[in-house]
């Protein structure tokens, strides 16, 4: 027990307190520095302590490679280089995503140009792409009925993307449109492997669809309340 309380028992036990910690982060550069501070804790404990070199050896080696993907991120991030439109929707939808990893997301879907009368989801169909709509408009559909439209910033398939369901409507371009999409299966890969992507592009969806229940309870309030008939006793 004596052992176990000396600095040197408290410097081992940091050591794999850190390396625990390192596994429950989100965010693998916090999850790389925290393995590092672990490696160095464990190197002082092995070194000073244990006079183990072969425990020095492998905690070095973990600290070397760690070292080497911390700066394989860093140097990701600075080289990170975004168009106008970009740098526009990074700011609004992806805020706190590292550069490296806006462009990595970016890279998995294609900005294109579409004509009039595309259409962007197809109404009981799972949707191929969920699509923001950078510059332009369209339509929202059910049967021939026109219920709402999408203009420049609004995502299109966002709900499926988030919950796998079918398109609610059918979504079709009223004018020639800007777009950003990414097909589906590829959220779902980001879901898995990209955790700390696929968590601040759903905050960014998440505030869009904010904005339009907003927007929908200030054009309800704006319309005119309907005068019900006086009721004779």
């Amino acid at each position: 027990m004596d052992a176990a309380f000396s600095t040197g028992g408290i410097v081992g036990h940091l050591s794999y307190v850190l390396l625990v910690v390192s596994m429950l982060m989100r965010d693998i550069s916090k999850l790389r520095i925290l393995v590092i501070a672990s490696a160095l804790a464990g190197i002082a404990y092995d070194l000073f302590w244990l006079r183990n070199p072969v425990g020095v050896f492998w905690e070095g080696l973990l600290l070397l490679v760690n070292l080497i993907q911390l700066y394989l991120l860093w140097r990701r991030d600075r080289g990170a280089r975004f168009t106008q439109e970009e740098r526009q929707f990074t700011a609004t939808r992806l805020q706190g995503l590292a550069p490296g990893a806006c462009r990595e997301l970016l890279d998995m879907g294609e900005w294109i140009s579409l004509p009039e009368a595309t259409y962007l989801a197809v109404q009981d169909e799972s949707p191929r792409y969920m699509t923001l709509l950078s510059a332009g408009k369209a339509s929202v559909q059910i049967g021939q009925r026109e219920v709402a439209t999408v203009e420049d910033g609004q995502y299109v398939g966002e709900m499926s993307a988030l919950d796998g369901g079918l398109a609610s409507a059918n979504v079709i371009t009223t004018q020639r449109s800007r777009v950003w999409r990414i097909e589906t299966g590829k959220i779902e890969w980001l879901k898995r492997e990209r955790q700390t992507t696929a968590n601040a592009l759903f905050a960014g969806i998440a505030l869009e669809l904010r904005r339009k229940i907003v927007a929908g309870n200030v054009e309800l309030q704006r319309r005119p309340k309907p005068v019900l008939p006086s009721v004779k006793h």
